[in-house]
């Protein structure tokens, strides 16, 4: 993929968006790292009704469902992208 088209995409370009956030996108790592509200809870030393509520945050920020396994999937992609891009 080209790296211009790999900016313009919307997953990709909200996360550069969010990244001028480091606890949302430490938040955002844990969870996709983990799949689970309280396993990114653990990691980041939170409770786990704090990491719910970022990720609710987060997503609404997104536009991405991240309790699903579709949009899990398109954040972690996302991320990974954004990361070699601009790692």
């Amino acid at each position: 993929i080209r790296q211009d088209a790999a900016r313009d995409n919307a997953d990709v370009a909200a996360i550069a968006r969010m990244a001028g956030n480091p606890e949302d996108l430490e938040t955002l790592d844990a969870y996709c790292t983990t799949g689970s509200l309280r396993g990114a809870a653990e990691r980041l030393h939170l409770h786990h009704s704090s990491v719910a509520r970022r990720i609710d945050q987060i997503a609404k920020t997104l536009g991405v469902d991240l309790t699903e396994p579709t949009g899990l999937m398109r954040a972690r992609l996302a991320l990974t992208v954004w990361r070699l891009l601009d790692g």
